[in-house]
């Protein structure tokens, strides 16, 4: 089975926006260390591109980030 591009490119958006409602359903948290590495950067790096990158998601007060914004600030990039 032969699938185009543009269904591919459809198929990726769908899966995408899932995997965001449903840890948003969830709340689920990432700490530094798993978003470091969710990014493939060291912890340091990731406290660098956070004090450049104003788009970047920003934690809550427990020091953790939703994935569910983490997910939805992938897509836009």
């Amino acid at each position: 089975m032969q699938v185009d591009e543009a269904n591919l490119l459809e198929r990726i958006d769908r899966l995408a926006s899932a995997v965001q409602l449903m840890a948003a359903m969830l709340g689920t948290r990432l700490d530094r260390e798993q978003f470091a590495q969710r990014l493939g950067v060291h912890r340091n790096t990731l406290r660098a591109r956070l004090a450049v990158d104003r788009t970047m998601p920003r934690p809550g007060r427990d020091g953790r980030w939703l994935l569910s914004e983490i997910v939805e600030w992938e897509q836009r990039r």
